[in-house]
Order: C-alpha cells, then sequence, then structure tokens
C-alpha cells in the first residue's frame, strides 16, 4: 500500500445530497486533487488544477488509518477516477467494511469491481449552463454499463444539478429517455446553490413537458445540499 494519491483535504461531515447513503448521513470525505472538466458553476474550483500546490500526496494506508473510525466514506473531487491509485483505494476500504460512495462527473467510464456490496456511484449528467454537456458519455453506453454494473454488485446513481430553465429540459428529456430505455435507477435532481425554491419549478416544468403516457416524477429524487445548508465541509 505505498501507493499515494493526490489528496486535497480529508474531514468529517455530514452526506448532504441523495444517493447510496441517506441524507444526513455522518461520514468522513475524501477530496482528491484535480479534475478533467471546468464547470461554471463549480463549487470546489480549489480542488480543480491536478498540480495545485494546496494538495498532499498521501500513501493509502495513512489515507485508510485516517477514516477508519467512521463507516461511511465518500469519495469525491475534484475528479476521483482520474487517479490511477483510486480503485486500489476503494477495494481496500471495502474489504475493510466500509461504506463507499464515489462523486463521479460524468465523462469518465465506471469501472468493474466485482465480488463487493457496499458500493455505490453517484454520476453526474451535465447539463447546458455547466458548459461541459458536451463531455458526458453517451447515453445508450450507459444503459448497458448500468446492468453490468448492478450485476456485478455495484449501485448507480444519476444525477442532474439544475440552475436553469435548460438545465431542466435536457434533465427531463435524459430521464425519459432512461424510462424508455427500461433503464431504471434513482434519478436525482439538485438545485444549483442549494436552491430549494427551484424544486417547485422542476416540477411544474415536468408536469408541462413528460410524455403523456409517463409520470417522471415516480422516478425523481430531490435533494438539497444540505451540508451547505448547516454550514459544513
Amino acid at each position: 500500500m505505498s501507493e499515494t494519491l493526490k489528496i486535497n483535504s480529508i474531514f468529517e461531515s455530514i452526506s448532504g445530497e441523495a444517493g447510496g447513503f441517506p441524507q444526513g448521513t455522518w461520514m468522513t470525505g475524501i477530496r482528491l486533487q484535480g479534475c478533467n472538466l471546468r464547470c461554471r458553476y463549480c463549487d470546489t474550483e480549489y480542488s480543480q488544477e491536478i498540480e495545485n500546490s494546496l494538495y498532499y500526496e498521501m500513501p493509502i494506508s495513512v489515507i485508510l488509518r485516517m477514516v477508519r473510525n467512521n463507516k461511511h466514506v465518500l469519495l469525491t473531487g475534484g475528479e476521483p477516477l482520474i487517479h490511477s491509485g483510486v480503485l486500489d483505494l476503494i477495494i481496500f476500504l471495502l474489504g475493510n467494511g466500509h461504506m463507499v460512495q464515489v462523486e463521479t462527473n460524468g465523462s469518465h467510464i465506471i469501472p468493474d469491481i466485482s465480488g463487493f456490496g457496499n458500493l455505490y456511484w453517484v454520476v453526474d449528467r451535465k447539463g447546458p449552463s455547466s458548459g461541459m454537456a458536451g463531455e458526458m458519455l453517451p447515453l445508450s453506453f450507459l444503459f448497458d454499463q448500468v446492468k453490468a454494473l448492478h450485476a456485478c454488485g455495484s449501485r448507480i446513481y444519476f444525477k442532474w444539478v439544475v440552475g436553469t430553465d435548460e438545465d431542466i429540459c435536457f434533465m427531463i428529456n435524459e430521464v425519459q429517455r432512461f424510462v424508455k430505455a427500461e433503464c431504471f435507477v434513482p434519478f436525482l435532481v439538485s438545485p444549483v446553490n442549494a436552491d430549494g425554491a427551484l424544486i417547485s419549478k422542476i416540477v411544474r416544468k415536468i408536469r408541462e413537458m413528460q410524455d403523456q403516457d409517463m409520470d417522471l416524477l415516480n422516478y425523481l429524487v430531490f435533494s438539497v445540499q444540505l451540508h451547505k445548508i448547516f454550514g459544513l465541509p
């Protein structure tokens, strides 16, 4: 376990958004340094640059010691999947009895880590306001990937961060395509900047736009960033 990872910070907080961990779950977060995207609304710009002087080169063995007292461990960034050693970290965490949730930006293939339960992937689908919608993996590819991940015991969630009418339309169109392909996973909708007032607007837009034979609200999980509301990391 001498391999090192670029770590921006390790912190304790609550799970602020929906996913494999219920909102409000006490957890330890591992924020990795570096991201291949530059979303306009990014709230962790300090973790974008891979060579930013703020990061620590940290051996996996040290990371494991630092999180050993918390059952729930969240990997975020930056973007965890640009780091070759992150798969080893995930496997060691799972092997030590942790529940692991990985937040990833939607531009990377989710690896098939077989033989473990308690592994959750929260995968972004970047909408127009991010400026990064063109970097997302094709939906047709994701339909097959979801089935493969579920077969190996992992669970996957797709998340849309919504800030504009264009984002809402983008999310509705994509969720409809998932449902028509009979690819049913939790679909998470998170208003940008923890703006809960956006939720009622999103609901109205869904009812205006959705196909007549499909009630998309049955498939959605709305969440706001509780950690921001509570002033936590």
